[in-house]
């Protein structure tokens, strides 16, 4: 392999290199980029069918307990009770209490019109149906077999046993029934079972399958692992696979992906304490992940896409590396001659090589001339050195900031001792200003910047002896924030000059602060003399051009300044906007960037 690579000059070899680490890189970022997509889409498919479960079998324990209140009326019914205690040659009565009893059927029926039908069978073989229907018994030859195989399933305690199951009445429907044991006036002992069934279409309408997502379709399966509901009706009443059957019962709900009809599906499910039901929401993996098959083909394309041109921008950059190294290497070829230290060789045949080869056989040429040159040429760098030292030490003698910032310091001293405060507090707010103008800062917190606001207002009180009304509208969090350094000084004094002026310095000036997730903005608001809206725009055209410019003393040298600092530092899209309306004031507004360190500590 690397004898193989040693053959290509730098320019294939490079090529090589850059191609592989591309498509590396990409298919490797692609790849995680899928992999987390998937996961966090398949994430919201298990809320979703966790919450489509949970609502869904709350739905059916309300509707099953409402059946069953419906169902009390009957059992407490004088009538029913009654029709239980007949004997055999009662049939005039028998016929009375039937009627009377179909009536309180029909009246249960209409008021819920999900029950297909309502039985009471008593151990006398005697039936009494809501509706007249043909009885289609093809299991059972007799209403006394009918009683006897619906007292084996329902509960000695008169409590509601619910079942999916073909009808009693009618084998080729599928309903859900509810049954329960029901005694007559003489004893306590059951005397006949009453039932209901509903069918299982009502399901559908009370969960309103029509708007289920990503072809999420739901079942119920019962305890003992035979299907109560399905859309499909040829699963009804069938028994769940054994495997599938123990990963629904393990506990009272959860969620895992398992085949289902040979495909991978997401299953969520859910086990209802009052009907011992299992409810379970699933979808299969394929639909879940439609959205994401989209993506990858996008992204299989957008990668190829990049990859191309990755490739190509490759081999143009590699020849631009190569291209400058053959001529060094022709050029070197030409001056074969003076003394010069040698390299050791390397290995290959491409340009870099080649060029150390003609290196080494010139410094057998070029040694002395290059020494003699080395060392006149050190010569004239020591006296070059030392004359550049002596002129900028002249040079920080004279603009020495200590000097200036001793001297106020001096004159401060004197005011004090002189009783002269006014004096003394001018010459330490502007021996302040100096101090912080000289600092070797482009960037400081917000909270050093007022600081030296509150300086220049003391020198300006003095120079025109009133107070000026500057307030400051600042959380106490945002003192931190960082912005570019004498930036707001300059759009305060052009508050004063341009806009409280005009007005007799009587007026007020606010400076306000917010921030958003990732800017960090300061406004100058003053109540002055406002700006006209031709001058408005004009300022902000100019503000917005790309090329430096000084916006002419009606408004101040210092809003240019400041505006192209910023944008030097930060960029573009930060800077300086000015709005406001004649007569009315003007309000300057800095935007700056937020850093994450302020971010975090918000």
């Amino acid at each position: 392999m690397r004898r193989w690579i040693y053959r290509l000059n730098i320019n294939q070899r490079m090529l090589f290199y850059f191609s592989t680490v591309i498509i590396v890189a990409i298919t490797v970022a692609s790849w995680l980029i899928y992999q987390e997509a998937t996961t966090q889409i398949q994430k919201q498919t298990r809320v979703y069918l966790e919450h489509i479960a949970k609502n869904t079998s709350y739905q059916t324990d309300r509707y099953i307990s409402r059946l069953e209140l419906a169902s009390l009326s009957l059992l407490n019914n004088r009538f029913v009770k009654g029709f239980l205690d007949l004997e055999d040659h009662q049939e005039y009565d028998r016929y009375n209490y039937t009627q009377e009893i179909k009536k309180e059927m029909q009246k249960i029926s209409i008021q819920n019109n999900d029950i297909n039908l309502i039985y009471l069978v008593g151990e006398n073989g005697k039936v009494v149906l809501s509706e007249d229907r043909p009885i289609s018994l093809t299991e059972w030859t007799s209403n006394y077999e009918i009683y006897e195989h619906l007292k084996k399933i329902t509960p000695d305690s008169g409590q509601i046993s619910i079942l999916g199951n073909p009808s009693i009445y009618d084998k080729a429907q599928y309903v859900i029934s509810m049954s329960r044991q029901t005694r007559g006036m003489a004893s306590f002992v059951p005397k006949g079972i009453l039932g209901f069934d509903i069918d299982a279409i009502a399901l559908e309408k009370l969960w309103n399958i029509g708007q289920l997502k990503n072809d999420t379709s739901l079942w119920i399966m019962d305890p003992e692992g035979k299907i109560v509901y399905h859309s499909n009706a040829n699963l009804l009443g069938k028994k769940v696979a054994g495997s599938l059957q123990e990963r629904l019962s393990q506990q009272a709900e959860g969620s895992f992906i398992d085949l289902w009809e040979d495909e991978r599906t997401l299953f969520y499910y859910t086990t209802s304490i009052y009907t011992g039901w299992t409810l379970i929401a699933m979808a299969p993996e394929s639909a879940i992940l439609e959205p994401v098959s989209g993506v990858k083909k996008n992204a299989l394309v957008a990668s190829a896409i990049a990859i191309l041109f990755a490739v190509i921008f490759s081999f143009v950059f590699t020849r631009s590396i190569v291209k400058p190294l053959r001529k060094v290497q022709n050029g070197m070829r030409k001056m074969e001659k003076g003394e010069w230290e040698m390299i050791k060789p390397l290995q290959g045949n491409d340009e870099i090589s080649s060029v150390v080869h003609s290196y080494n056989k010139m410094i057998q040429r070029l040694s002395q001339l290059v020494e003699d040159l080395y060392k006149s040429e050190l010569r004239n760098q020591r006296v070059l050195i030392e004359k550049q030292k002596s002129e900028l030490q002249a040079l920080q003698s004279q603009i020495n900031p200590h000097f200036l910032h001793n001297t106020l310091e001096t004159m401060n001293a004197y005011a004090i001792l002189n009783d002269a405060d006014e004096i003394s507090e001018m010459a330490e707010a502007l021996s302040s200003m100096f101090r912080y103008s000289v600092r070797n800062f482009e960037v400081v917190t917000l909270q050093e910047e007022l600081e030296h606001v509150k300086n220049f207002l003391v020198v300006q009180e003095h120079r025109f002896q009133k107070k000026i009304g500057v307030h400051l509208h600042i959380p106490p969090h945002l003192e931190r924030e960082e912005m570019v350094k004498l930036s707001l000084q300059p759009l305060v004094e052009n508050a004063i000059h341009h806009g409280l002026r005009k007005k007799g310095y009587r007026g007020e000036i606010h400076i306000c602060a917010s921030v958003t997730e990732n800017t960090f903005t300061i406004q100058v608001c003053d109540d002055g003399a406002g700006i006209t809206e031709e001058r408005l725009q004009e300022i902000n055209n100019r503000l917005k051009a790309e090329e430096s410019f000084d916006i002419d003393k009606n408004m101040g040298i210092g809003v240019s300044n400041v505006h192209r600092r910023i944008q030097l530092i930060y960029g573009h899209h930060f800077g300086l906007h000015i709005t406001g309306n004649e007569d009315e004031g003007t309000t300057v507004t800095l935007t700056f960037p937020r850093n994450e360190w302020t971010k975090d500590s918000a």
